[in-house]
């Protein structure tokens, strides 16, 4: 099971500000087995050369309808002919693509889901891009996760609910998964809101333990509501007192039992390691690896 193990690629983040580049990365990570990566957003991706490339395909975004960009998206992954206004750009992008041949991307982000909209028609047209980006990075197995870092106190389930029924509905013509992610809420009420709204889970034990190491909820109650055909990817990071880890090792997260659960009942998702950065993030996942596979 291990031995698909993939990344989020937040654990480059101290790299990358170190002036690494996200694109050499991710083909040293891929050289070693780790397939699957999640493209996390987020400041330390934006000041990349990576991100660079994403702001400007955001701003180039309005100069095509929605099916010409999908075109594009499709053809430049597949080598085949396309007619675009920002020659340059695409190549930039076809270039990328090469280097990530072999690889299953995704894309995550911070955005308010739990809270209703502010400006209904800001909200889309923020989903309505971070999919064309998702569908950019991988036509094939196109996902887009959301994560609320954002909303506290008590939930309006009913807006959670519409907004990701709302969501999905948007670009039906780009398919992909669609998921969000337990965070400050538990994960047995984000399982709830996700199964209602008809959308996937993305599911991080370690979100579900305190400081102290107590839970916010049972671990045990999650897993006794959960199907699998509920969850689309699970993350591995480790959390003690002092903190999440920069490998995974022991602390409060059992990884054992989580492996049983999987194993079991026969999880066809991924599984990716979220570690803490470090300036040697590929020795952290190959040792965390290392460790989960004695799991």
């Amino acid at each position: 099971m291990f031995e698909q193990l993939g990344i989020v690629t937040n654990i480059w983040a101290e790299e990358i500000e170190n002036g690494a580049r996200f694109d050499e990365l991710m083909v040293a990570f891929g050289a070693k087995g780790f397939k699957d990566m999640e493209v996390r957003e987020g400041d330390y991706l934006r000041n990349s050369e990576f991100g660079e490339l994403i702001q400007a395909l955001e701003a180039a975004m309005p100069a095509y309808t929605d099916t010409e960009f999908r075109g594009i998206c499709d053809a430049v992954w597949t080598g085949q002919p396309y007619e675009s206004k920002h020659t340059s750009l695409f190549n930039e992008v076809a270039a990328f693509t090469q280097k990530a041949s072999g690889l299953t991307l995704s894309y995550a982000m911070s955005h308010p889901w739990l809270s209703p909209p502010i400006d209904s028609e800001t909200d889309t047209q923020q989903i309505i891009q971070a999919k064309k980006l998702a569908y950019l990075l991988c036509p094939k197995r196109a996902r887009l996760r959301l994560v609320d870092l954002d909303t506290e106190g008590d939930i309006n389930e009913s807006a959670a609910v519409a907004n990701l029924k709302r969501y999905s509905g948007l670009l039906p013509d780009y398919p992909m998964i669609f998921a969000v992610e337990n965070a400050r809420q538990t994960a047995t009420l984000t399982l709830k809101l996700a199964v209602a709204g008809e959308v996937k889970l993305t599911y991080d034990e370690t979100n579900t333990y305190r400081g102290d190491g107590t839970a916010v909820n049972s671990p045990d109650e999650f897993w006794s509501a959960v199907k699998m055909s509920d969850l689309t990817s699970v993350h591995f990071k480790q959390k003690t007192e002092a903190g999440v880890l920069s490998e995974v090792g022991e602390g409060f997260v059992n990884f054992r039992a989580i492996a049983e659960h999987l194993k079991t009942r026969h999880y066809t998702g991924d599984l990716l390691l979220e570690n803490t950065p470090t300036s040697h993030s590929l020795q952290d996942a190959l040792r965390s690896r290392e460790y989960l596979l004695k799991c």
